[in-house]
């Protein structure tokens, strides 16, 4: 049986934990009862209050009702004039499991977030309304096809995608997707809000980024999210972790645009204007989103529009702001992230291998300057997080810098002498040694990725599909710009759709459309052409 509220009471009996469920939910509940016939409450000694009620005679279950609420509450429940402003369900899921209230959480060009209710678990949720973009038949299809693996995904790094379907909503049709509630805003929120990130703090969240990335390259078959930015990178307020969400996102927001490729610019691969790329664009978004991290600037905020964005990116120049990284190891990794060849760059394993984003030890060996790729002794420097184990024999940056020959010596020993030096105490000289062998392996596979990828031998990939490589097509080289309006910058980037031709030759006329539409596919197809 439902109540007029939306919430499905099960049997004739409700029950609600007064402690995880604030008290203006209760109230909306209760003004359900009508058609139910006992609610039955719990209080915080879990004692029962049980108000039976006679059907249409509600002068004596009203009183009830709202002695149970006051005592659970404090407040009288069935007050409309008192109830909080927001507090009314007005909208709820097919199933009935989910509430929606109208408590607007944020609003874009795209769409329209409400704070929701997960009547199941009694835990907030998202409730994200997005505007209907015309979908064909087989864009529906492709849509829940997505919809429904992404359901199935769960990872701490990821936000949770619980359902979805489709709406009306003040006379139009629009989607509906249910997700996890993020409460504490996002990366761009919080660079607006702390000029500056400390560097244990970005090591963390770029450690956590990659981790989700990390998952969902790794599924069967691979997800590609294709605009990852800070703006849809969350962070959880009683964690202060971070999570990769909007995903499914970029399929819907270029529905309509079947010939068109739709993205934020700034943090675009270069090969995604020509809509054949793999899991490594992803990669050049992450290195971009570290850079704003470490800059809190926003890439290419030198360029006065989309084009001169466009003309930078697919000739290979980087940002401005990619100068004004001082540290030489954060920028050295973004470098890698955003090379211009797909082949050049950095994979997720072997950016969450990097030394830089091991698990905190409480020491760490960075690079203290550049390296140049022809020195044999290079210039480190070692941090170690509780300075007493130093005995104050260190730089005023809390620092021992030294120097390591590749060659001749050997981290353990290296190690060894510091502790015989007293710089640290003897019982972290095997964490030291590895961290300095950590660093080194990574200082030499880089140097011998560089003379591979000089001698003409790409570094060990898997090959870039072609997306659009079907017989009797003509792949597009140089697409045509076509700009829209800067609109919601905050919530929503700002957007560049190239166009595509939308023809092909005569022997593949039938498959021309499923050759531009194969690229909106946020599942990677399991095959190389």
């Amino acid at each position: 049986m439902r109540a007029d509220s939306g919430v499905v009471l099960c049997h004739g009996r409700l029950r609600v934990p007064p402690k995880s469920v604030p008290s203006y939910w209760i109230r909306v509940v209760a003004r359900g009862v009508g058609c139910a016939s006992q609610v039955v409450l719990k209080d915080s000694a879990t004692e029962s209050v049980s108000v039976d009620e006679e059907k249409g005679d509600k002068s004596q279950s009203e009183p009830k009702v709202e002695a149970a609420l006051s005592d659970v509450t404090g407040k009288a429940g069935s007050d409309e004039n008192e109830e909080e402003p927001g507090t009314k369900a007005v909208s709820t899921s097919p199933g009935g499991r989910f509430l929606k209230f109208d408590i607007e959480l944020g609003r874009g060009s795209f769409k329209t977030v409400y704070k929701g209710l997960d009547t199941d678990t009694w835990v907030e949720v998202a409730w994200c309304e997005l505007q209907e973009r015309k979908l064909s038949k087989a864009e529906r299809q492709r849509f829940k096809e997505e919809a429904e693996m992404l359901k199935a995904l769960q990872h701490p790094n990821i936000v949770r995608f619980y359902d979805f379907w489709e709406s009306p909503v003040k006379g139009k049709k629009c989607i509906v997707l249910v997700t996890e509630l993020m409460t504490s805003g996002t990366l761009k929120t919080y660079l607006k809000r702390f000029k500056v990130m400390k560097p244990k703090v970005l090591r963390s969240w770029c450690r956590q980024i990659l981790k989700g990335l990390h998952f969902l390259h790794t599924r069967t078959p691979p997800i590609i999210h294709r605009d990852l930015k800070c703006d849809n990178i969350f962070i959880t307020g009683p964690t202060g972790s971070v999570k990769i969400g909007d995903l499914g996102l970029a399929t819907l927001k270029r529905a309509s645009f079947a010939k068109s490729v739709i993205g934020t610019p700034e943090f675009m691969a270069p090969e995604m204007y020509e809509e054949h790329y793999d899991e490594s664009v992803d990669v050049y978004a992450f290195g971009m989103c570290m850079l704003e991290m470490a800059t809190s600037e926003y890439p290419y905020s030198e360029c006065q529009n989309a084009a001169q964005i466009y003309r930078k990116v697919t000739s290979g120049v980087k940002p401005a702001s990619y100068s004004k990284v001082s540290d030489p190891e954060i920028k050295e990794i973004i470098g890698e992230c955003i090379c211009h060849r797909w082949e050049e760059r950095y994979s997720i394993k072997d950016l969450l291998n990097h030394a830089f984003f091991a698990e905190d030890t409480g020491v760490r060996v960075e690079l203290n300057e550049e390296d140049d790729g022809k020195k044999s002794s290079i210039a480190l420097k070692l941090w170690v997080e509780d300075t007493k184990k130093l005995k104050g024999k260190y730089k005023d940056t809390g620092a021992i810098e030294f120097s390591f020959d590749l060659v001749n010596e050997v981290p353990e020993v290296v190690a060894q002498e510091m502790v015989e030096s007293g710089f640290f105490l003897d019982c972290d000289v095997k964490v030291v040694g590895k961290s300095i062998r950590d660093r080194v392996a990574l200082i030499k596979w880089k140097r011998e990725r560089t003379v591979s990828s000089g001698n003409g031998e790409a570094a060990v990939k898997k090959p870039q599909q072609n997306l659009l490589q079907v017989p009797g097509t003509v792949v597009p080289q140089a697409p045509t710009l076509a700009m829209t309006d800067y609109e919601d910058q905050e919530v929503e980037q700002q957007t560049l759709i190239c166009t595509v031709p939308a023809t092909t030759s005569a022997p593949c006329e039938n498959l021309q459309l499923e050759a531009h539409m194969t690229v909106s596919y946020i599942i990677k197809p399991q095959c190389y052409c």
